[in-house]
């Protein structure tokens, strides 16, 4: 079997979306899912359909590695017995979105068949066309992931709901160095964080995913407050990996940060001095999805791999800690997703995520909104130190 992981070409795009991203109407309607039809008959169609097809082009998360696109591959072909060629190629979801834009507005055919997104560019691109509902697609996951069928409506929520299937989640936690702050003495709060005693003690993130979730619990007003005073002592602005390894070796106490880097850090040595707590007042349970694009050249194997992603069978190579560290604590069934559900149940800690309500997602779709990126962009500036 062979698996074909091609080089990225990235379009001269200027911007992170076009406009015409967020020129769009009323959502599609939510896809009817019929589980009374077969689910059995469903599936074997679609294996057919995959098995002439022969292959299925991808673009999956970077942290998965060749080796373990490699792994998916082989995994897929036995859960299936198909013998389907992966075109594989991996990046960061951000970079890709400008390019499906422009092949949505020009009508070029799909670079992929299946691609993995982030939760704020599901509206867009659905709005534009650019996602290939699965029709009967509670019957096919009963068939393909029992497990993912019993949580569908978190696996595929609301009005993603056929459109786009999660595959993984990232907790929102603080790693913290345990050689130089204890667990008791970090900040409790979000609004903690602006405590003049944590002045050094920490940097940011140059991206705004994790405070766009304040308007869920704070009022906006109050929330750009709150995110301001993080800045007011300047934090180096980081990345999440190039901060935590700076934590690790004594420049800061502490990281806002993934609930994975315990894991990875520990695995490579388990004397590592860093731990994981949470914030009691937010913390964000963020998902990734596979979405079939509209006009997908090997259509029946991108269905097919997308439902299956979803399963705890495909969630365990994505958890292994030799390349990656995404789990899915949707299903919990992982080593790291188990230990993570462990630990918020011993603090009593309660995720927030977009999909908890209609409310939620209605939030996440104010972003989108003229108001809403105006808002992002205060908070942007109000987490760097940098007020318009």
């Amino acid at each position: 079997m062979k698996l074909l992981v091609p080089r990225i070409i990235r379009l001269g795009v200027l911007g992170i979306l076009t406009q015409a991203i967020f020129s769009f109407g009323p959502l599609h309607a939510p896809v009817v899912a019929a589980e009374q039809v077969s689910g059995k008959r469903l599936l074997q169609e679609l294996i057919e359909g995959a098995r002439k097809e022969g292959q299925v082009n991808l673009f999956l998360v970077s942290s998965l590695t060749e080796r373990g696109a490699r792994e998916l591959n082989q995994a897929f072909n036995r859960r299936f017995k198909l013998n389907i060629t992966f075109h594989a190629s991996l990046g960061n979801t951000t970079n890709e979105v400008p390019k499906m834009m422009e092949e949505i507005q020009v009508g070029l055919p799909p670079s992929y068949d299946v691609v993995y997104l982030s939760e704020g560019f599901l509206f867009p691109l659905i709005k534009g066309n650019g996602i290939e509902p699965i029709d009967n697609w509670e019957a096919l996951l009963k068939e393909i992931s029992p497990e993912a069928h019993q949580v569908r409506d978190q696996v595929s929520p609301l009005d993603l709901a056929g459109y786009a299937f999660a595959w993984g989640t990232r907790a929102k936690v603080i790693n913290y160095n345990t050689d130089l702050i204890s667990e008791s003495a970090l900040p409790q709060t979000r609004a903690d964080m602006g405590d003049p005693k944590y002045k050094d003690a920490y940097f940011l993130p140059p991206f705004i995913t994790e405070a766009e979730y304040g308007i869920l619990h704070h009022p906006k007003d109050g929330w750009l407050k709150i995110v301001e005073s993080w800045s007011k002592w300047k934090p180096p602005i980081l990345t999440y990996e190039a901060g935590i390894q700076r934590m690790l070796l004594g420049e800061f106490k502490f990281a806002p940060s993934n609930d994975y880097y315990i894991f990875e850090y520990k695995n490579r040595d388990p004397k590592t001095p860093i731990g994981m707590a949470f914030f009691k007042d937010i913390t964000p349970l963020t998902y990734t999805w596979h979405l079939v694009r509209k006009r997908a050249k090997h259509p029946n194997a991108a269905k097919l791999f997308a439902l299956w992603t979803t399963s705890s069978e495909a969630n365990r190579i994505y958890e292994n800690l030799d390349y990656s560290a995404t789990g899915n604590l949707l299903l919990g069934t992982g080593p790291i997703s188990r230990q993570i559900k462990q630990a918020l149940q011993q603090r009593n800690i309660k995720l927030v995520s977009w999909w908890d309500s209609k409310k939620n997602q209605d939030a996440l779709q104010w972003y989108t909104t003229n108001e809403g990126k105006a808002y992002s962009g205060e908070l942007r500036a109000a987490q760097t130190g940098r007020r318009r």
